[in-house]
């Protein structure tokens, strides 16, 4: 099928919930069922808890701070944030299946078919910044959380709990191959996430009438709204791993269905979090939020909680980017053998979790980090690229006025974010090594 012929048979993305299956009955009768069922893979629930583990989690934590950094129209950004991830998240796999002939199954792929090996590095560059910028952050955050509860009594450095952080989590990132196997985790870890919610909006809500009077709260900060913009979007990061989850789907044409809510739970989430956690700790807010919360046992139950969903969402993530690595150099049953592609992948993914912790081990700076990663990697992966790639595969004509306006913003949202941000996140980084803490 060729770019026109696609382009006159399919429907406008803005009909989200339907526009998938639509271009699979839009192709011509010799095209291939790429949206058939699969029966031996997953329930769209798995589907559902693997996005809402990837994507709600530790973004969670710095809503309330990146609210301080930008004042209550953070909450506006957030919800528009959401809107934005959706929309590029159904373009994204429409680009999958561009052709009508053949899946493709990486991002990388989709910048490799639009633009060449230059799509292809540039991809590779942001991707890598998420799939495994990501879990240092969850090392990062489960070391210090566990060192913090563990100081008074047991002589180990946070160095050293980030390492057995990364000990713990080699167990399923090693053993379990695919992200069908790892989904049981998922939802352990979307629970996780749930009651690390609604512990730090209750705790939040109690510690109000003692702050009330004494923080401030703004309605807009210009100058920081970038820096606020590239942290929330830290908590949409998960397309990076939509390719493997959708091909992971019994039923790929429930994709949108699944996406939309997915990212409705998540945003509740952030909602239930953000905005008790800024109202009370107003420009005092801090990243993570656990950090402005009264040193007892709900802090202490959150703290556990947290340390449990990220060492559960990190294998989700590291599982995609050994998959990447495995398909390139063919490590698989069928090239390889049964023996050798064991081997071959242990020691693959052996080698990727040693770079994570190493990076965790280095740079213990949890907000300023996170700011970097959302800045850096999310912005384009997220709002720039998805757009840029479909333009380029399957054409702008065709979208209606009000659509390409909307892509044009969020181009820019995504482009302004992308630099400003990533040179404040620099910036403070810089301060926390130079200055510490």
């Amino acid at each position: 099928m060729d770019k026109k012929a696609y382009n006159e048979n399919s429907p406008s993305v803005s009909s989200s919930a339907s526009s998938i299956k639509s271009d699979a009955e839009a192709a011509p009768a010799q095209a291939v069922d790429l949206l058939a069922e699969r029966p031996d893979q997953g329930s769209n629930l798995t589907a559902f808890a693997n996005i809402v583990c990837v994507v709600a989690g530790t973004g969670t934590l710095g809503l309330p701070y990146a609210l301080a950094q930008g004042g209550w129209i953070g909450v506006g950004i957030l919800f528009m944030s959401m809107i934005m991830s959706i929309y590029t998240g159904i373009l994204i796999m429409k680009c999958i299946y561009y052709n009508g002939h053949t899946r493709l199954h990486s991002y990388q792929e989709i910048g490799l078919h639009a633009f060449g090996r230059p799509g292809l590095w540039a991809v590779w560059f942001f991707h890598t910044s998420i799939v495994l910028g990501a879990p240092v952050m969850y090392f990062i955050l489960s070391g210090s959380q566990i060192y913090d509860m563990t100081k008074s009594s047991v002589n180990l450095s946070e160095t050293a709990w980030i390492w057995i952080c990364a000990g713990v989590v080699s167990v399923p990132f090693v053993v379990l191959k695919t992200l069908k196997e790892v989904s049981l985790l998922s939802i352990f870890g979307a629970l996780a996430t749930v009651v690390l919610c609604v512990v730090t909006m209750v705790e939040s809500i109690v510690q109000y009438p003692e702050f009330k009077d004494v923080v401030g709260h703004d309605a807009v900060i210009l100058k920081n709204l970038p820096m606020a913009v590239a942290t929330i979007s830290v908590c949409f990061g998960g397309n990076v791993v939509y390719m493997h989850v959708e091909e992971s789907m019994r039923y790929p044409r429930s994709w949108n269905k699944v996406l939309v809510w997915a990212l409705l739970a998540c945003v509740v989430m952030y909602a239930v979090v953000a905005i008790p956690g800024y109202l009370t700790y107003g420009n005092t807010a801090q990243s993570p939020i656990l950090l402005s919360l009264p040193d007892n046992v709900w802090n202490t139950i959150a703290s556990i909680f947290i340390i449990i969903h990220v060492l559960l969402a990190a294998p989700i993530l590291m599982t995609s980017f050994a998959l990447e690595i495995e398909r390139v150099f063919k490590i698989d049953v069928d090239t390889r053998g049964v023996a050798k592609e064991r081997l071959l992948r242990t020691v693959n993914r052996l080698i990727i979790l040693g770079v994570v912790g190493g990076i965790a081990s280095l740079v213990p700076y949890f907000d300023s980090f996170m700011s970097l990663l959302g800045a850096l990697g999310n912005c384009s992966l997220i709002f720039i690229l998805p757009i840029v790639f479909y333009w380029r595969l399957i054409g702008w004509r065709h979208m209606p006025w009000y659509e390409l306006a909307f892509c044009a913003f969020t181009l820019i949202i995504g482009a302004l974010s992308a630099v400003i941000g990533t040179i404040d996140a620099i910036k403070a980084l810089n301060r926390d090594f130079t200055q510490g803490r």
